[in-house]
């Protein structure tokens, strides 16, 4: 814009979210000396591992009929919650993307702490589940993880260890990037075809208030809870046309009585069977071990931690379903997706059972952050940039590859698309 048409509260870049795209966009424009607005609509709170800190930013929302997905609503997204479990990307992960983002996860596995941790990190309920498997034919190895090693005294789980985004979102800041919480979107405002700025609700402590803010270029990192319905009240066409995928999983349990456990990082081993099912270690730690046994009423075992094994279940499923106009995800998983996830029932409780656990029940099936909605060629170009000009897109959204945990591939598709709007 020229001088005689600047507006008031104007940046060079307003960043949606502030996620692991948010939050790597922000920092490395800030970096770059650009003037950045970071717009969350959680709130900035100290990030907790206890079942109150994960009740606090935890939102559930429905993905199909008894499927649920939770994220998290507060700076730094979703990373508040998840396991720091790391499958990396891989050439295909690319080449199904449309990018090349190489150079940028060079650049990421040089500066994140990436790597298996070792056997002193594995639980005594762990050692019982890997053993098990191994006697039964199946090999479960070591996932790398996003650990902090040195946060970990003697092996112990912390959560504080956990790589995530907030810390992005302070370093953008201490660079100059503003940030503000509370600030719902409703909306991104666009002028003869082009993003200008957008208009959200910023609550207040006693009131909330309707604002706009300008921009030369507006990303989109919202995450599934709103990317999708704002690009639709856009007018982008044929958003999730090919449906999404969102890893639906559950977990069978058993109690081996006098065993003294420990807790420890979810998702640390397990075995790929071949047809896109993942059997894994289910020992967590004890704050998350007690919400999921509420979660499934399962009352009498929600202080027996230490004595419970638990074999996870993650099925690779494929794109279907549909999302609606008010941005909701409907999905319903295929015969052939049903008939794997219980066949691999069985093989969770041969496990079990070879472990000598007792009273074997399974948790109910939840689903992970959907992704795959949008596609390179149809819903955006090399640059993340829509059919909108100088509206961006960055999240979970625009992953297509189900194989992966997609933490490492979203920093590095956020320092891609940094490095072009800097330009």
């Amino acid at each position: 814009m020229t001088a005689s048409t600047t507006r008031a509260d104007e940046y060079d870049v307003i960043v949606i979210g502030s996620g692991t795209c948010g939050a790597t966009i922000s920092r490395e424009l800030s970096r770059r000396r650009k003037k950045v607005l970071m717009l969350e609509q959680g709130a900035d709170v100290a990030l907790q591992g206890s079942a109150s800190g994960i009740v606090a930013v935890g939102r559930d929302f429905r993905v199909g009929p008894s499927l649920k997905a939770t994220s998290a609503v507060t700076v730094g997204g979703s990373t508040s919650l998840y396991f720091s479990v790391c499958k990396l990307p891989t050439p295909e992960t690319f080449a199904r993307l449309g990018l090349d983002l190489s150079a940028q996860f060079e650049e990421v596995r040089r500066e994140l702490p990436i790597a298996e941790l070792p056997d002193e990190f594995l639980a005594p309920q762990t050692l019982r589940v890997r053993d098990s498997a191994q006697q039964l034919g199946f090999a479960m190895k070591k996932n790398l993880m996003l650990i902090d090693q040195s946060k970990c005294r003697d092996g112990a789980y912390s959560y504080d260890a956990k790589w995530k985004a907030k810390g992005y979102v302070a370093e953008a800041v201490a660079s100059g990037a503003s940030l503000r919480c509370g600030a719902k979107v409703q909306k991104v405002l666009v002028e003869n075809g082009s993003a200008v700025g957008v208009e959200y609700v910023e609550k207040g402590r006693f009131v909330s208030q309707r604002r706009r803010s300008y921009a030369g270029k507006v990303v989109l990192s919202a995450g599934a809870l709103s990317t999708p319905k704002l690009l639709m009240d856009c007018g982008i066409d044929n958003v999730g046309d090919r449906g999404f995928f969102c890893k639906p999983a559950y977990m069978v349990c058993g109690r081996v009585p006098g065993l003294r456990g420990k807790e420890a990082f979810l998702g640390y081993l397990d075995v790929d069977l071949g047809n896109g099912v993942y059997l894994g270690d289910g020992t967590m730690n004890a704050s998350l071990f007690k919400l999921v046994m509420m979660s499934n009423f399962r009352w009498r075992q929600m202080f027996a931690h230490p004595e419970t094994v638990a074999v996870g279940i993650l099925i690779n499923d494929s794109m279907g379903g549909e999302i609606r106009r008010d941005g909701q995800y409907r999905k319903q998983l295929t015969p052939q997706e049903l008939h794997k996830l219980g066949k691999a029932d069985v093989l969770a409780r041969r496990i079990l059972e070879n472990a000598r656990a007792r009273n074997l029940f399974r948790t109910r099936l939840v689903a992970g952050i959907p992704g795959g909605a949008l596609r390179h060629g149809a819903h955006f170009d090399h640059n993340l940039e829509t059919q909108v000009r100088n509206l961006h897109v960055c999240d979970h959204s625009v992953i297509s590859d189900v194989r992966i945990t997609p933490t490492v591939t979203l920093i590095s598709l956020g320092r891609y698309l940094a490095k072009r709007l800097a330009a």
